[in-house]
């Protein structure tokens, strides 16, 4: 028929052209989205994150007070942890320990160290100065890298 515009709709069977360009885009960005909502997700209820190297502890994420470090870096010093993760997590009016890489004596006694630092006290802690590009994104692997790099050897308290 004269005068009828052809239909560019997705019924017609023809796809826009920027459709192909656009839509990698969109599922990549959705993917993105979906990463930072379970890291974001996944953290929510942690407190502080130590990592832990051949007798070294390293805060990779969240606060803790340095009287405290320095009890849980005292602990695994002395257990020679080859490689391992301390983690706090909150909990209705209380916060624990979640342990790996360490036997059952060892996370007793982190355990140990740890109950006698009141909940307010943990949520009251300074987060840690002079922190490197893999702590502040929270990244183990990258934090140990870059204090490998840096050769300064702190344990981030």
């Amino acid at each position: 028929m004269k005068g009828e515009v052809p239909d560019r709709s997705f019924r017609s069977g023809t796809e826009p052209s920027y459709l192909p360009v656009v839509l990698p885009f969109l599922w990549v960005l959705a993917g993105l989205g979906l990463l930072v909502v379970f890291l974001v997700g996944g953290r929510a209820n942690e407190i502080f994150f130590i990592s832990v190297r051949q007798g070294r502890c390293l805060v990779v994420r969240g606060r803790i007070p340095g009287v405290l470090l320095d009890g849980l870096s005292d602990v695994v010093a002395r257990s020679r942890v080859a490689s391992g993760s301390i983690k706090a997590v909150r909990g209705d009016g209380h916060a624990r320990l979640v342990m790996r890489g360490m036997d059952e004596g060892t996370s007793q006694r982190l355990r140990n160290v740890f109950g006698t630092h009141p909940v307010q006290k943990l949520r009251a802690a300074k987060v840690v100065a002079n922190r490197n590009l893999g702590q502040l994104l929270g990244f183990a692997w990258l934090a140990w890298l870059l204090v490998g790099l840096v050769g300064a050897g702190r344990r981030g308290g």
